[in-house]
């Protein structure tokens, strides 16, 4: 049984406080209230309370506010009409903990917008209480009232929502009238809030999940905020992580109130086996997300599962489809799936002598192993392809087998499917940026810069890729005795001939998962659970309507030799989080308290969002304008997203 404390004052009435004491009573919410605290003696509240005979706690100075919650230690701690303002130390000791009634219709993000059950834009009502708030619905002709009932963040009159409420303004309306009517919702909403998360079969902060996320780049930040955003995580520890993992800034940075669960394990790398067992026992760790494709190769999906420990991603055989791209392509065309003309090879002087027989056409060389990325070298004649060849050496084991494809003419595009070995659910899609240099050209990098979604994958095309390819790879997966669970990234190419594919990988991409996972509205952890216990059908997965441009802050050199620029201080950073819209995810990068410093080649990743691509384009290079790396080496594409930007002008 949970136990609660209820704080207010002498501005309301009690009908919230009230409310929790009948959903106490009646045994709907599970839980004891262990004191009502006042800031004022002639609270009207505290009639309500020794009626009950209730512990009753005045405190009329803020500062005295926590030790008296340490004291008593409570699961949640309930405002209701509380009118002091709760410093922030109150916030950081009950992270998640403290619970508000807003007046308004907090959005889930700080730029995010609510809709009305009419499809009308909602009024926050930031800043504004009581019936001040309510005549603001009325001044606005808003079609709705409403309010909002949310944790407690740094950022003022925001946080976590856990419910809304609507109610319909009605032709003369007044605030009494309104506010009476908006009153009993507001009521009910508290005590169906708290009798969630008090319930026997809901986590409570004690037995919340921890969740472990293997990983030091962007996509692996992405996907610590987007647990550490769940209602039903207590914790994200990363290992090793990166400078900006785990920074925590409440006056900067808009983000804390997720941020501050993310703990880095630096000293621990992503291959470090026996270190990532060792801090999944010490930190209690419930859910491992492998997330990166050398520890998904690795096997560690098998290893942590025989250890007990549940761990979200392909099993290591399933895993074959990124890890071997000859295996792949054999798998492909055995399922009769589109791909272009290749030829697998071990052998150099055979491979050459293919090369010599083909017409002089642009090819492919591509290494069957893993690479970071950078195993594809793109041949435009046979003395390229000759080099290409030659140069498989460079990536060791991974390049001793390697694939000779024809280049395929079209526009290359991501897409995303969440898959639990039977069914599956379609992301969003996005368009990478590979090369280094503008315009398309220079060498191969892991990725820097990217748009989703893109507007080369339509209705049309997405049905046709749902039904030729996605579905029979699940299909396939499961006849060979390898089902699929995890992300299923499809890099495809929409040629003349339709769609074919240029490979698969398992597992969010880098820095595609930085422009999606912020679009996933339902609750990430609900997604990962589903997948575990094969009831992802039984999920509906919401997405909202935004366009994000991710670019990279590179390093100068990057993807050759940047050794120069490690260790060079980055400025700009802390001025871009404030930024509204703008988010920033850590790759190369680390800090000193509050100084950061290039340890890599990719940097950073900034993202923004908009409600099309010309908007969120704009804002991410007024946003990239501000930041620098000492000595003039910072390096960045200046145009991602040049190919939508073109379709939204035709």
């Amino acid at each position: 049984m949970k136990k609660i404390v209820v704080l207010i004052s002498n501005i309301g009435t009690g009908t919230n406080l009230q409310a929790i004491i009948d959903g106490v009573k009646s045994g709907k919410i599970n839980a004891t209230i262990a004191a009502v605290v006042s800031d004022s003696p002639d609270a009207k509240g505290l009639e309500r309370a020794k009626k009950h005979n209730l512990p009753v706690e005045i405190v009329p100075k803020k500062e005295d506010l926590l030790p008296l919650l340490k004291k008593i230690n409570p699961d949640y701690v309930c405002l209701a009409g509380w009118k002091q303002i709760i410093l922030d130390k109150v916030i950081d000791a009950f992270p998640d903990q403290i619970l508000n009634t807003h007046p308004g219709l907090i959005p889930d993000s700080m730029t995010g917008v609510v809709n009305n059950p009419d499809g009308t834009d909602a009024l926050w009502n930031k800043g504004k209480m009581t019936n001040k708030a309510i005549q603001n619905f009325l001044d606005s002709h808003a079609s709705y009232a409403g309010c909002t009932n949310h944790f407690l963040s740094h950022e003022f009159d925001f946080g976590p929502v856990l419910g809304r409420c609507f109610e319909k303004i009605r032709k003369g309306d007044t605030v009494e009238s309104l506010y009476k009517r908006l009153k009993v919702k507001e009521n009910k909403l508290y005590v169906d809030v708290l009798a969630k998360l008090c319930s026997s079969c809901q986590r409570g902060m004690e037995d919340r999940f921890n969740v472990l996320v293997i990983g030091s780049n962007g996509r692996e930040h992405a996907l610590a905020v987007a647990y550490a955003k769940s209602n039903k995580v207590k914790k994200v520890i990363m290992t090793p992580g990166n400078g900006l993992t785990d920074f925590k800034n409440p006056k900067i940075n808009r983000r804390t109130i997720f941020l501050r669960k993310i703990k880095n394990y630096p000293e621990v790398a992503m291959l470090d086996f026996d270190g990532i067992v060792e801090v999944c026992k010490k930190e209690k760790i419930d859910l491992v997300d492998v997330a990166q494709d050398d520890v998904i190769a690795a096997g560690y999906v098998d290893k942590l599962g025989k250890l007990g420990i549940a761990v979200f991603g392909p099993t290591q055989r399933a895993s074959e489809l990124e890890w071997d791209k000859q295996w792949a392509r054999n798998f492909m065309v055995k399922y009769n799936l589109p791909v272009p003309k290749f030829k697998s090879f071990n052998n150099k002087e055979k491979a050459i002598f293919y090369v010599n027989s083909l017409p002089n056409k642009v090819l492919y060389i591509k290494a069957a192993g893993l690479a970071l990325g950078k195993g594809v070298i793109r041949a435009e004649n046979k003395r390229e392809a000759v080099d290409a060849i030659h140069a498989m050496r460079k990536f060791g084991k991974s390049g001793e087998t390697f694939l000779i494809e024809e280049a395929l003419i079209g526009e290359e595009f991501s897409l995303f499917a969440i898959c639990d070995g039977e069914s599956f659910v379609i992301t969003k899609s996005a368009q990478d940026h590979k090369r280094i240099f503008d315009g398309d050209k220079g060498p191969n990098t892991g990725g820097v810069g990217s748009v989703a979604p893109t507007g080369v994958v339509t209705a049309a095309i997405l049905r046709i890729i749902k039904t030729t390819i996605i579905k029979p790879v699940i299909e396939g997966m499961k006849k060979e005795r390898r089902p699929f669970k995890g992300i299923l990234y499809l890099g495809g190419m929409l040629t003349e001939q339709g769609v074919k594919i240029i490979e698969f990988n398992c597992r969010w991409g880098d820095p595609e998962a930085e422009v999606i996972l912020p679009s996933i509205k339902t609750d990430y952890l609900t997604i990962t659970e589903s997948v575990l216990h094969g009831k992802l059908n039984n999920l509906k997965i919401k997405m909202d309507n935004k366009v994000r441009i991710s670019v990279a802050g590179c390093s100068k050199g990057y993807p050759g030799d940047y050794s120069k620029v490690l260790g060079k201080e980055i400025f700009g950073l802390l001025e871009t989080m404030r930024i509204p819209g703008i988010s920033i995810f850590g790759s190369g990068i680390k800090r000193e308290r509050e100084r950061f410093f290039v340890s890599g080649g990719r940097v950073f990743h900034l993202v923004a969002e908009g409600k099309n691509i010309l908007e969120a384009r704009k804002k991410a290079y007024q946003a990239m304008a501000l930041i620098s790396i000492e000595g003039d080496n910072l390096h960045f594409r200046k145009d991602i997203g040049w190919r939508d930007l073109e379709r939204m002008k035709q």
